[in-house]
């Protein structure tokens, strides 16, 4: 099985070095990297042309040009530009331990979506990883994730386990259990039968809920690795909650909120005009 980690970009090059640096010390080191850049400076860019080259696993660059906030469409430039059978999704902010690639090798099946989760780090524990780039040792990332805050990803797996028997029952919300889209896998003919990520998502919000919902829709079946595929979260200044909720794009929600979603959307990785 060929697996491609796929990771988006906006201006946040030391993240990427450190995520880069983390696949590159798994036990199963993925196939490739592809990184989405939506529309970066010229000053990330010349960073990624200085280290991704020399990360220690083969890796490119794809890119859009930066037209407001397109999660969306930047997670379905780099799926075209994959070419692996197994995607494994992860923010560039997000930095696995060293058997996290390995135990979405071990649990993946088709019609299958594994959803991961985040430990959050602090500013302190963040600063000290990145001071041991390019060459982290276990060591390092046992020493971060016992300085991390689980509280946010042990409550998601009980969140997880109680939705995933609700939809044994057909009894639970059309996208729960919840995917986090900083850290999931799937085959890549999953993803081809939804169509990948609907890019009528502009703005912040709702995106990863709807791609939930229409793979759920197809036939696939959730299943938790947020306790096995440990996953830090790396600090970053972040808007504040109000801000956040002034984000969450109105249209988007009208647009989640709509009946009859096919699980197929149109405007998604191929075009209804070819």
């Amino acid at each position: 099985m060929k697996i491609s980690v796929l990771t988006t970009l906006y201006n946040r090059p030391d993240h990427l070095r450190l995520l880069a640096a983390a696949l590159a010390a798994q036990t199963r080191p993925p196939d490739e990297l592809v990184v989405a850049d939506d529309g970066s400076d010229a000053a990330t860019v010349a960073a990624l042309a200085r280290f991704l080259p020399a990360c220690g696993i083969p890796a490119r660059v794809v890119r859009q040009e930066k037209d407001g906030y397109r999660l969306a469409a930047a997670r379905n430039l780099a799926i075209r530009a994959a070419t692996g059978d197994y995607l494994l999704f992860l923010d560039c902010d997000v930095a696995p331990l060293p058997d996290a690639v390995a135990i979405h090798e071990k649990n993946a099946a088709p019609g299958r979506l594994l959803c991961g989760h985040r430990a959050l780090l602090d500013e302190t524990a963040t600063q000290a990883l990145f001071a041991v780039v390019p060459a982290p040792r276990d060591a390092d990332w046992e020493l971060a994730w016992r300085s991390a805050d689980l509280t946010e990803a042990e409550t998601a797996d009980k969140l997880f386990a109680r939705y995933a028997a609700l939809r044994r029952w057909h009894l639970a919300r059309p996208h729960k259990p919840k995917l986090l889209g900083c850290h999931f896998s799937l085959f890549r003919a999953d993803v081809e039968r939804v169509n990948g990520f609907d890019e009528n998502y502009v703005g912040w919000g709702y995106e990863d809920d709807d791609f939930a919902r229409r793979l759920y829709q197809a036939g696939l079946a959730p299943r938790s690795v947020i306790a096995a595929a440990r996953a830090l979260h790396l600090w970053h200044p972040s808007l504040a909650p109000q801000a956040l909720a002034r984000r969450r794009d109105r249209p988007n929600r009208a647009y989640f909120r709509r009946w009859r979603v096919p699980a197929f959307c149109a405007n998604g990785l191929r075009k209804a005009d070819g």
